[in-house]
């Protein structure tokens, strides 16, 4: 997993006990975790803090809502370095290749299993 510096990740969704689910899950791994469950609060914490990546689900307001890819805009403006991955439920091909027009890393589905979600992280933030 992570070096023996924590690298910081941001974990955005609107379902709160999740954010708090991956949030324990990555702080036992060893990294450092910050959360948001709405898109003003994951925008502030893009534009003022740090983060090595950050885990957004697309949609955290609605049906179809497309947050996610909000945030991932901001990412590269605020923090071009910063991995992105984008969890979704909704993925197509459109999805994807908007998402990655923005800068994101991977589109996963959703539900992810920790375990493989966690190996996407580490590869994600493994030296190149």
């Amino acid at each position: 997993m992570p070096s023996c510096v924590p690298r910081n990740l941001l974990i955005i969704d609107d379902e709160a006990v999740l954010c708090w689910l991956l949030g324990r899950f990555f702080v036992s791994a060893g990294y450092a975790v910050d959360s948001a469950t709405d898109l003003d609060g994951a925008l502030e914490r893009v534009t003022h803090g740090h983060y090595d990546l950050v885990i957004s689900d697309l949609r955290l307001s609605g049906t179809l809502s497309e947050e996610g890819l909000v945030i991932a805009e901001r990412v590269r403006k605020a923090s071009p370095a910063t991995r992105m991955v984008l969890l979704t439920a909704f993925a197509s091909p459109d999805l994807g290749r908007r998402a990655r027009e923005l800068g994101v890393d991977l589109v996963l589905s959703k539900p992810q299993p920790l375990q493989d979600l966690a190996e996407h992280v580490s590869q994600l933030l493994a030296p190149h």
